[in-house]
Formats: C-alpha cells, structure tokens, sequence
C-alpha cells in the first residue's frame, strides 16, 4: 500500500506518510494542486516528489479540492475548496534509493505550530553539516545520532522558523529510544521554550520526526 502505517499513533496531529509508486499520478492532473509552481518543467525527481505530496494530501484530507500556497516566509499554506483562510501544513519529502517518500502533517489546534522531517539515518550529509548546526554540547551527546538531532532541528525550524537560529535556538535536549528502537519520542527547546515530539523509523533507514 502506498499510505504507510505509522508505528506510532501521535496525539494532537493527523500525519501521513506516503511511499510514491513508480508511475502513481502519471497523466493525473496533480501539478494543478500547486498552482504557484511550474510542475510541467520541473526535472523528473521534482515531479515525482510534488506527485507523492499530492498523494499524500489527498489522502490526509479525503478529497482532492484543495490548493496548495506558500506565505512570504515560505512556509506552505493548504486552502480547502472555498475556505478561508488557509490552514498551516507541515510537509517533507525524501527519497530511498529509488523510491520517494512524503509526510504530511496538521495539528488539531490552529495555533500550534508545529514541523515534520523526513531524512535518512544513513546520509553522510548530516554528519557534514552536523558541526554548522549542532551546539558543541549536542555535538558530544548525539554522535552517531546526527540524524536525530537534525530532522528535530528541520521540525523545529518549520513550525518555528524562518529566524531561528540552529545552534542556541533550536536544540534536542532529549530522545527515547535513540537510535536502536524503531519508535520514540523527543524533548527539546525552541528559544527557551519547551518543545515535544516524536519519530519512528521507516524500512530501518528513513526517519520520521514530528513535534510541536
């Protein structure tokens, strides 16, 4: 099935994660959903990532009436049919191997803002720019765990974002489970702030944050 079944239920947030079938949305007309983005000239890898939010979305809301914005900050707005005004969605995307995966995700309350991440736990990219967005101190506790602490980050700099600085702004205090258990759930501070959340593993390799 292309929906994947999260192992853990959250609370307060409806997500979806969604693993795109090769040729899913082929001839469908799902670049109208994103009307500010030239979805016919976008190289392939782009389309099929715009494709498996489509999907997602879709699923997530029941129906296919729904346009997808972005603000001046650049964070993705979702307008439903008619209404208004829009509703704040989280949304990410990552690809394993060959294969596309997307997340979606609202919360419940209008006025959390919360983010979700998608990224491997495998990406030598994570542990590259680990020093560029990672305190000293978080450094030290979650090596080998970079991914953790970035895709909380990237949580975190969505619902929180765009002013928000990584290193002192932006911090992963705590992680259950990390990184032997397929599910756990995370404690941190967004400027000072208390922040909570959540991940699961997908297929050993992809990791799913979300929090708020």
């Amino acid at each position: 099935m292309p929906q994947y079944a999260l192992p853990l239920q959250p609370q307060g947030v409806e997500i979806v994660l969604w693993h795109l079938l090769e040729t899913q949305g082929e001839g469908h007309e799902w670049g109208l959903h994103f009307p500010q983005r030239q979805t016919a000239t976008m190289p392939a890898a782009r389309q099929a990532e715009h494709r498996a939010v489509a999907f997602a979305l879709s699923h997530l809301l029941g129906h296919g009436e729904w346009r997808l914005s972005h603000n001046d900050e650049g964070k993705p707005q979702l307008h439903i049919r008619d209404e208004s005004p829009a509703q704040a969605v989280s949304i990410s995307h990552a690809r394993m191997g060959e294969d596309v995966w997307a997340a979606v995700a609202m919360w419940t309350e209008a006025d959390i803002r919360g983010g979700i991440d998608l990224v491997l736990t495998d990406d030598a990219r994570v542990t590259r720019v680990a020093p560029r967005v990672m305190s000293p101190q978080e450094q030290s506790k979650w090596r080998g765990c970079e991914a953790w602490a970035w895709a909380t980050k990237e949580a975190m700099f969505k619902g929180h974002g765009p002013e928000l600085e990584f290193q002192s702004q932006a911090l992963l205090k705590d992680g259950k489970g990390i990184p032997g258990n397929e599910i756990g759930t995370l404690r941190g501070e967004v400027r000072g702030t208390p922040w909570a959340g959540a991940w699961c593993k997908v297929r050993e390799r992809l990791l799913l944050v979300w929090g708020a």
